[in-house]
């Protein structure tokens, strides 16, 4: 596994002593209100009434108040992450866990990627438990989610006064997300200065394969984000795979361009490319689907029609890594 390194040439901003993350850049952006807000959220038949927490504090003091609330989570739980997706027709990508992870595991991995997690202004993450149902999310501007069970009430307050946190009646200004020009950009803070330092497809990769997570999309439709149809769509996908060669062991990516009319369609495709050849194993390693709009497909795919009859792969290349 390779290390990653953050930038040291970037200047970490401020607004009136409310200090931000390396990956966010202030444009127009008004000072926050330091502290949290709580609301009452009635549950139903899938879960139970909870608080939601939202808490703002300066970033020097975000970890620890992240890790202080990640105790209050029990022996097994859920990880999450959000991540700004390279999907044409997809703002957002959200991964979860299928099966829990036990917390010592989730918190390993936590730690080990926690300068990115905290730092990058394109990444969210946290856990979820069903038992009892609680969840702890620290979300791209680095704002702290809590759902916690109304008996946890006064312990996640305890939690938010001995980090200097008191209820607020709002932290953000309401309508910061509605206003015509973003109030902060987002920036590099990796060093890629070649192709050893890996980049942040490469760490949600690695916090994918410890957390066990799974794009939280249905595999059998080819959806927008509105909820509309899109038949058959252009995906770039890159899979890894290994050497069959037990004495010689290496892995290698395999690059594809396919037309297919769902997720598990066009993963379905490649592997059955892949078991045409006897050289490398594929073991379910999926680095990145993305579907991608007609206009940016490669030269080499120049001639393919913006409508397509039937799902094929076009193109697929295994490179040595």
């Amino acid at each position: 596994m390779r290390t990653f390194q953050l930038r040291s040439d970037l200047e970490r901003h401020s607004v009136n002593g409310y200090r931000l993350p390396l990956g966010l850049e202030p444009v127009d952006l008004p000072a926050p209100v330091q502290g949290y807000t709580l609301e009452f959220v009635e549950g139903d038949d899938n879960a139970p009434d909870t608080y939601r927490f939202y808490a703002v504090t300066s970033f020097e003091r975000l970890a620890p108040l992240v890790h202080d609330l990640f105790e209050a989570l029990p022996d097994e739980v859920f990880p999450l992450v959000e991540v700004g997706s390279k999907d044409a027709f997809r703002a957002v990508d959200i991964f979860s866990a299928r099966e829990p992870v036990p917390y010592d595991d989730f918190f390993e991995a936590w730690r080990e990627f926690e300068q990115v997690i905290l730092e990058d202004g394109s990444l969210g993450a946290g856990a979820q438990a069903d038992e009892p149902y609680m969840e702890v999310f620290v979300d791209s501007w680095k704002g702290v989610e809590v759902q916690a069970p109304v008996d946890l009430r006064e312990e996640i307050e305890r939690i938010m006064a001995l980090h200097g946190l008191d209820e607020v009646p709002e932290t953000w200004p309401p309508d910061i997300d509605r206003r015509p020009e973003p109030p902060l950009l987002v920036r590099e803070i990796l060093v890629l200065d070649d192709e050893e330092c890996p980049d942040i497809d490469e760490i949600l990769f690695q916090l994918r394969e410890s957390w066990g997570l799974e794009l939280e999309i249905d595999p059998d439709q080819n959806l927008d984000e509105a909820g509309r149809r899109l038949g058959r769509t252009l995906w770039h996908v890159i899979a890894i795979v290994e050497s069959t060669d037990e004495e010689h062991p290496r892995a290698a990516y395999v690059m594809a361009w396919a037309t297919a009319a769902s997720l598990g369609e066009v993963q379905r495709m490649i592997q059955a490319r892949l078991e045409d050849q006897d050289e490398w194993a594929f073991h379910g390693q999926w680095y990145a689907t993305d579907r991608v709009a007609y206009d940016e497909r490669p030269d080499d795919l120049s001639d393919l029609p913006p409508r397509r009859s039937r799902s094929e792969v076009h193109k697929l290349t295994i490179e040595p890594a």
